[in-house]
């Protein structure tokens, strides 16, 4: 066997044995406490935070037909601040942060205490490719509606049921 393999197993055996895992894989998978969701006051973040409800085989409704889990926002600030300035006082760098806070209720009673989320993602910046970053800038948005969504469902089997 050659150096190489041996030197590749043994770096596979130390990560494994440590607890390491893909994001996504591995890990306790639990189920959400109700299987009817409703999305309301959403400002953005409904076709995300669908998606990911749909991934756990729950029905979504849209209307208050049937007695649903309702999603709602409580806080959704997101901001672009300047990161970091370069020697002769240029923007080299921007922040952005998104703070989500949603709340869950059943039937019209809050279920457990409001799910806040925190983002903050950085873009360098530079002025001969404008367009280019005002591109990346919608992409950065994007990505972090996504993480947020998937944040939230992520607790969403923490909270306790009342039905």
């Amino acid at each position: 066997m050659s150096k190489f393999k041996i030197f590749a197993i043994c770096c596979l055996l130390s990560i494994t044995s440590c607890g390491f895992h893909l994001r996504g894989v591995g890990g306790e998978v639990r189920s959400l406490p109700y299987q009817v969701w409703k999305i309301e006051q959403t400002q953005g973040l409904e076709e995300y935070l669908h998606d990911e409800l749909k991934r756990h085989s729950v029905q979504i409704v849209h209307k208050n037909d049937a007695p649903a889990a309702e999603i709602r926002l409580l806080q959704f600030e997101r901001g672009r601040d300047v990161g970091t300035l370069s020697r002769i006082g240029t923007v080299s760098e921007y922040l952005f942060t998104l703070r989500v806070a949603a709340q869950v209720s059943y039937q019209g009673v809050d279920v457990g205490e409001p799910i806040a989320v925190s983002l903050n993602r950085r873009q360098s910046y530079a002025d001969n490719d404008l367009f280019g970053k005002q591109l990346e800038e919608e992409v950065l948005w994007q990505d972090m509606y996504q993480e947020a969504a998937k944040q939230i469902v992520r607790r969403l089997p923490y909270i306790q049921a009342n039905q």
